[in-house]
């Protein structure tokens, strides 16, 4: 999650003008979403290549991949965040964004293993 505000507990982890807060527990997309919006906050959107080496070492010790707010609920193969930022950067894992199996991936994690981008049928 992250909320344009400063940091505001000692969960809470700053970089540039945004907060970010993880959470322990695995959740589904829209869990994943419910929660950040109920500290008043959206799913992390990554700007930047800065921004995505931050995450890449601010999760360093990860042990579970992250929820983006990058999806493509609305328009398939268009891919949005969901706090409505315009989309100008992405890194993907080689191969992604890929429905794979045929099925219809449509909200995008970062992997913990290699920090890229997959998208995911785990959403619901």
């Amino acid at each position: 999650c992250w909320v344009q505000l400063r940091c505001s507990g000692p969960d809470w982890f700053e970089f540039g003008e945004f907060c970010y807060k993880p959470f322990g527990d695995r959740k589904t997309w829209r869990d994943a979403q419910d929660s950040c919006r109920s500290e008043g906050a959206e799913l992390m959107s990554i700007l930047s290549m800065t921004e995505q080496s931050w995450l890449e070492s601010y999760l360093y010790l990860a042990t579970t991949d992250v929820w983006t707010g990058l999806n493509d609920l609305f328009v398939p193969g268009m891919f949005s965040w969901s706090d409505e930022n315009m989309v100008t950067f992405t890194y993907w894992a080689p191969g992604e964004p890929n429905n794979h199996d045929g099925f219809n991936e449509d909200c995008v994690e970062m992997l913990h293993q290699v920090k890229l981008m997959t998208n995911s049928l785990k959403h619901q």
